[in-house]
């Protein structure tokens, strides 16, 4: 069966043990994870060193497609308050520090590994620069900036070990829509460095964005997908039951496994197929109405049953 494989999130298991998550892994038939680095979850403060790691996998017939860290490379740039304490303490130079180091961790396990590629979001300095204040010039581009320079240093070190670097839209980052994505790639393009794109469809829908345009408009083949699903409220408040949320002065969303959602998966499927896609799709589970191996299980026959095949017919009409 052709098309991009299918493969998934270990934060899905955040909260196992590193060896009871892969043993899940396994029992789902999933081959190829994206494996999480966050100092918050369980399964990385249990793993192992990389050699033990690497045959761990070995065993389980499983592959890292990707390193990601994005709870800690969130302070290379911020939030710096007291409500990151729980990630890092300390004062702002500090936090970024830790930001860093967790973010070069994640590419160097990435390189250990043989992953071909390290996923980091590095968050944001200023969310007040949504708009220009009366008598300031400062404005989005200047956390774009911020972002190029730390971004490059991260960017060469992955190309140095063989690793892609990639940067996933997020409200949590400075890369957060088209606009955004495009200013924060090309500044590193220019800077003599390269940076792909992990495309969230679901990240971009609970922003009121049509994730097939915001890629169109970005003009790249993604590095890799994320694959959960949507509902989107028009409430007033937050409707009732578990899982919403706000992504800022907006309605409330809630991710739910594919296709239990309003995302158009055949849509999405159709075009990353035209634009020849070709890399893991990464089952991303944070639906909070259903078992995770139920919803992962679920989203893997759905999204299986969608792919497209490379021998499309001729018209015969």
């Amino acid at each position: 069966m052709t098309g991009p494989e299918i493969g998934l999130c270990l934060a899905a298991f955040a909260d196992r043990p590193f060896d009871d998550a892969l043993d899940a892994v396994a029992a789902l038939g999933i081959s190829v994870i994206d494996l999480p680095t966050d100092s918050l979850f369980a399964v990385s403060r249990s793993r192992p060193a990389a050699d033990v790691v690497a045959a761990q996998l070995a065993h389980r017939g499983i592959r890292v497609g990707c390193v990601s860290n994005s709870r800690d490379a969130q302070l290379v740039l911020g939030p710096h308050g007291p409500h990151t304490d729980a990630v890092a303490r300390g004062g702002p130079a500090a936090k970024a520090d830790h930001g860093r180091g967790a973010a070069v961790d994640a590419i160097e396990l990435a390189g250990a590994l043989g992953a071909p590629m390290a996923r980091l979001m590095l968050g944001c300095p200023d969310y007040g620069r949504w708009l220009r204040w009366p008598g300031s010039e400062v404005g989005w581009q200047d956390n774009v900036d911020a972002f190029v320079e730390a971004a490059v240093p991260l960017a060469r070190t992955a190309t140095d070990l063989g690793v892609a670097l990639c940067i996933e839209p997020h409200v949590k980052q400075v890369a957060f829509d088209a606009a955004s994505v495009l200013a924060c790639i090309e500044g590193v393009r220019r800077a003599g460095a390269t940076i792909g794109l992990c495309f969230d469809p679901a990240n971009l829908a609970a922003l009121g964005f049509d994730p097939v345009e915001v890629l169109r408009a970005i003009g790249a083949v993604p590095a890799c997908v994320h694959a959960k699903d949507l509902e989107r409220s028009d409430a007033a408040v937050a409707p009732p039951g578990p899982g919403w949320v706000r992504y800022g002065p907006q309605p409330a969303i809630r991710f739910r496994a594919v296709p239990w959602g309003q995302l158009d998966w055949p849509a999405i499927l159709s075009h990353l197929h035209e634009i020849d896609f070709a890399a893991p799709i990464f089952i991303e589970h944070e639906d909070l109405l259903v078992d995770p191996e139920l919803g992962i299980a679920g989203a893997r026959r759905y999204l299986e049953a969608h792919r497209l095949g490379s021998r499309p017919g001729p018209a015969w009409w």
